[in-house]
């Protein structure tokens, strides 16, 4: 193996955390996320990619893209306003918010009993996947003194203005 190939298992526990769930949790967004029943004669699952689930797809596919280029090309981001960690983990947690916005909004008992929308197996792993990225996001920035805007690094708070 080259020295310039990227090794895995020597990257900080976080960042593995983090690149490993978020890859899984972007694998499955293709897997059935939530199921149809119609009078309970058929049923049918449906990917996360509908309505705000395709935003939240490509918001977490951006994430893990971002948290590869911190990791393996840090020189690659240094033009950003914000450390790339920040931008990582925000996007990671956005798209946690949207995946949760489009299983809420999910609809329930259409036609009365005859039709309904609920979350399935592969969307309850879908987000559990998601919120261990938005952890291990977390973890790498505390990791690497990276802080949430408008914290200090001493946690102190500012003086009021006048």
């Amino acid at each position: 193996m080259s020295s310039t190939t990227p090794d895995f298992k020597a990257l900080a526990r976080h960042d593995q955390i983090f690149l490993g769930a978020g890859l899984l949790a972007f694998i499955f967004t293709f897997i059935a996320f939530a199921h149809i029943d119609v009078g309970g004669l058929t049923s049918d699952t449906a990917s996360a990619w509908h309505g705000v689930g395709s935003l939240a797809a490509i918001l977490l596919l951006l994430a893990v893209a971002v948290g590869g280029a911190v990791v393996f090309a840090p020189d690659a981001l240094s033009a950003l306003p914000v450390p790339g960690r920040l931008v990582a983990t925000g996007l990671s947690a956005l798209a946690l918010v949207l995946f949760v916005v489009r299983w809420l909004t999910l609809p329930h008992n259409i036609l009365g009993s005859n039709f309904s929308y609920g979350l399935y197996w592969g969307g309850y792993v879908l987000l559990v996947l998601n919120i261990v990225t938005v952890v291990g996001g977390f973890l790498g920035m505390k990791a690497n003194g990276v802080s949430l805007p408008g914290r200090g690094a001493s946690g102190g708070s500012a003086a009021p203005s006048a």
